[in-house]
């Protein structure tokens, strides 16, 4: 399962990680990570995670579900406590590793959210949600160029992620690159289709398009 919190126009993933068995035995937490894994129902999922505080609450996987619990409550402070810790018990952890990026996002730690993104991507470069939420932190940080790359990867990896596209358009705004801002405004409109999900950014990305129209010369249409 994969959450997505949004901040602004932007959004960051919150993953949920695949529980490894230890010593081969399947064990209650596993069983109950393999179930939030496979539920999209939210009050489900805290008690599921609450239980496995419960169970193990000194493990990566305690800390890590700790981390996200405080997280739906936009207490990114304590969340980062709490995945720092799991990275503690478990380096290679990638999923709280990815879970502490957004969080130091949240509080506007931007140089510590693109490294700990990086960190992910070394791991899991196919990671796409991860090359868009690191293209997010490298535009709040105002380092547009990389924020580009990010982007480009972003769609590269997953097309679905159109929402890539009205980043873009942002992001080439700032360098005065109007035409190409244009460009994937019109793309991320014309691919659109929860409009109630990103109302904001589709009223904001037809203003910016319509306005780059008439600042290139044309009539309003």
């Amino acid at each position: 399962m994969k959450n997505r919190f949004s901040f602004g126009l932007f959004a960051a993933f919150f993953f949920l990680a695949v529980f490894q068995p230890v010593w081969g035995k399947e064990t209650e937490v596993e069983k109950l990570f393999e179930k939030t894994l496979k539920s999209k129902n939210l009050e489900e999922n805290r008690a599921s995670l609450q239980k496995i505080i419960e169970l193990a609450p000194d493990s990566a996987h305690g800390h890590f579900s700790k981390g996200w619990l405080w997280s739906l409550e936009e207490n990114y402070q304590m969340a980062v406590s709490e995945y720092r810790a799991a990275l503690q018990i478990l380096p290679e952890f990638a999923e709280a590793r990815n879970n502490l990026a957004s969080a130091y996002f949240n509080l506007g730690h931007f140089a510590e959210s693109i490294r700990e993104y990086q960190a992910v991507l070394r791991q899991h470069p196919e990671w796409s949600e991860t090359h868009l939420s690191l293209g997010c932190a490298y535009y709040k940080a105002k380092e547009n160029p990389e924020a580009i790359d990010a982007w480009d990867k972003t769609i590269q990896l997953n097309p679905d992620l159109f929402i890539a596209h009205y980043y873009l358009g942002l992001a080439y705004e700032k360098l005065g690159r109007k035409s190409e801002a244009r460009l994937h405004y019109q793309t991320f409109l014309q691919m659109q289709q929860d409009e109630e999900e990103f109302k904001k950014h589709i009223e904001h990305a037809m203003e910016r398009e319509q306005k780059i129209w008439v600042e290139e010369g044309h009539e309003r249409i």
